[in-house]
């Protein structure tokens, strides 16, 4: 691994009187210099635009830390502060003893804080604000609790902000990592959280211009926040030497994802949702009353399972006829593409592909696949689609399956709509030109399924999940894990709507099924398991919960490494059954 890959790695500057410039190969390089003075100086412009930019940690509302940071939230406002300024400057000055500077900025904190301008002293850099920073972002419990009082100064400064009298729209302008967007894409309808305090600005041209700073990080993405806020929200307009006319939502403050617009500039349009954050923290609390606070932030700091990311994805959903690992190569472009594909290197497998000429619509459906699935680029899948789709209608092609890609383009770009319809095309041309491929037609649903789950719209996707099942038991031979996974996917959206028992059914139908067809120690069985074993605990069938649990542990066990991030999750939900059955067992003790 190179340090232009290291995530961790934001930029990278060199010294050398003798270097030639190298940019264009490595984004993260922002210049060879040959005085330190230009070096320097590019540095500090460099770390200014990054901290107005770049420096922000979002966390989902299907991930652990979103949790972490509004169950945090809520301790500021329940419990009493137990740090003062004192400790916190006295920790301080031992940490920095050997800075200078930031020695002189401690000192003039202990003269002149007041917490009536906490907000400024929040951003007052580097001291405290970097402490600050860090301290949130690593979720270190020992310096967040040093520094609590300033935290909770703010919430109380948030609080007793004046109600607004009408609704207002703030921007922010930064750069994201496509990766970012993607997930921010993914996660429409659902709530975000930042790690820190969340400034804008009411200036939507001064957002735009920091979003588009030319010189920073070619491989960023420019993007746009759109904030709505209406007469309930809750920020604050900052003024003074530090921040000029600064619109600053409270530390991680939770929003809803309401749209995103991929493009040139990429537009991500959010509103504040704290009563939202604070309903979930209150649901889970009430779920682990039995467990002591510290244990709860404990659990909520073990590194989250890979999980696959809401909304739901793609499940089973149709392929090519010529699949990318398999199509037949026809020339030597093609020959080579193979063997790059074999050594996963996608960008070669690219290049080898756009030499062909004349394109046909089976190397534009081949590279747009490619392009979605190991680059996540859907721009350029969605162009090489729709070029041949073009070409199949004017050469009176078949186009099921391009319909198809373009289906599953627009779904992971979160546009369930235009999925729903180029999947519904699809199945009506299947149904028409291939009455006797049941299985492509199935899978067509599966997909149309999918689409309205993403949506939210359960009902509907129940039904066209149902149909697709009907079909795959009529296709023989009959293969039985399909059946297992539409049934594992019914039993997820029955889950997902509320309805337990109906997805605990589905689920324990798939789990037979399985056990039938795969390996005892299957990956697959284990997670099947541990769904049903969080479904049996939402019905508080505690004993079948631990069956499930210990069954996901003991697989876990035997295929995986310790901490891995898949095991972790599973031995802490059989130890919380453990204690919830056992607590039931001694009040049942205690009423005998």
């Amino acid at each position: 691994m190179t340090v232009q890959n290291i995530e961790n790695v934001e930029a990278i500057f060199i010294l050398d009187p003798n270097s030639q410039d190298i940019k264009s190969d490595f984004p993260k390089l922002i210049g060879v210099f040959t005085q330190q003075e230009e070096l320097f100086r590019s540095l500090k412009e460099t770390l200014d635009i990054f901290e107005q930019i770049q420096l922000e940690r979002f966390s989902f509302e299907n991930e652990t830390l979103f949790l972490w940071y509004q169950l945090w939230k809520e301790e500021l406002t329940n419990r009493k502060s137990s740090s003062n300024k004192t400790d916190f400057i006295e920790m301080a000055r031992l940490c920095y003893r050997d800075n200078g500077r930031i020695m002189e900025m401690i000192d003039e904190f202990e003269k002149s804080y007041r917490s009536s301008e906490i907000v400024h002293w929040c951003f007052r850099s580097p001291f405290p604000s970097h402490f600050l920073h860090h301290a949130i972002r690593s979720h270190n419990l020992e310096h967040l609790n040093m520094c609590r009082f300033m935290f909770i100064d703010a919430n109380r400064f948030f609080q007793q902000q004046p109600k607004h009298k009408s609704s207002e729209q703030f921007y922010r302008g930064m750069k994201l990592t496509k990766e970012l967007l993607d997930q921010f894409e993914s996660h429409v309808g659902q709530l975000v959280c930042t790690s820190g305090f969340f400034p804008c600005t009411k200036s939507r041209t001064n957002a735009l211009s920091l979003a588009s700073s030319p010189g920073y990080r070619s491989d960023l993405l420019s993007v746009l926040f759109k904030i709505d806020c209406d007469s309930t929200s809750i920020y604050s307009q900052v003024s003074n030497k530090m921040l000029s006319n600064v619109i600053v939502f409270n530390v991680s403050i939770p929003f809803r994802v309401i749209n995103v617009h991929r493009g040139q500039m990429s537009v991500i349009k959010m509103k504040p949702a704290i009563t939202d954050g604070k309903r979930i923290v209150q649901d889970y609390l009430e779920q682990h009353h039995d467990q002591p606070i510290q244990s709860i932030f404990d659990q909520l700091s073990v590194p989250p399972r890979v999980q696959t990311p809401s909304p739901p994805p793609l499940l089973q959903t149709i392929t090519s006829t010529t699949p990318i690992s398999t199509s037949s190569p026809v020339n030597n472009d093609e020959l080579e593409a193979q063997k790059h594909l074999e050594r996963g290197e996608i960008d070669l497998v690219l290049v080898a592909y756009r030499r062909i000429h004349p394109v046909s619509a089976r190397i534009l459906n081949i590279m747009g696949r490619l392009s979605a699935e190991k680059k996540k680029d859907y721009d350029y899948a969605l162009e090489c689609h729709t070029q041949a789709l073009k070409i199949q209608e004017q050469t009176d092609e078949d186009f099921c399956d391009t319909l198809t890609d373009l289906g599953n383009t627009h779904h992971r770009r979160g546009q369930y709509d235009l999925a729903l319809d180029y999947h519904r095309r699809a199945l009506v041309l299947r149904e028409s030109v291939h009455p006797s491929d049941v299985a492509a037609q199935a899978t067509c649903l599966l997909a149309i399924g999918n689409a309205h789950w993403a949506r939210r719209d359960f009902e509907q996707a129940i039904d066209a999940i149902q149909r697709a099942l009907t079909l795959q038991e009529t296709v023989q031979p009959v293969n039985e894990v399909n059946i297992g996974s539409t049934l594992a996917t019914l039993g997820s959206i029955y889950q997902d709507s509320g309805k337990h028992r109906q997805a605990l059914d589905m689920c324990t139908q798939a789990l037979a099924i399985f056990e039938r067809n795969l390996p005892a120690d299957s990956h697959v069985i284990a997670e099947l398991l541990e769904d049903m074993g969080a479904i049996q605990l939402d019905l508080r069938a505690l004993d079948d919960a631990k069956q499930s649990f210990e069954r996901v542990v003991n697989i876990y066990a035997k295929i995986l490494p310790q901490r891995h991030p898949d095991r972790v999750p599973a031995e802490v939900d059989l130890e919380r059954v453990v204690r919830l059955i056992q607590k039931k067992k001694n009040k049942l003790k205690k009423q005998t």
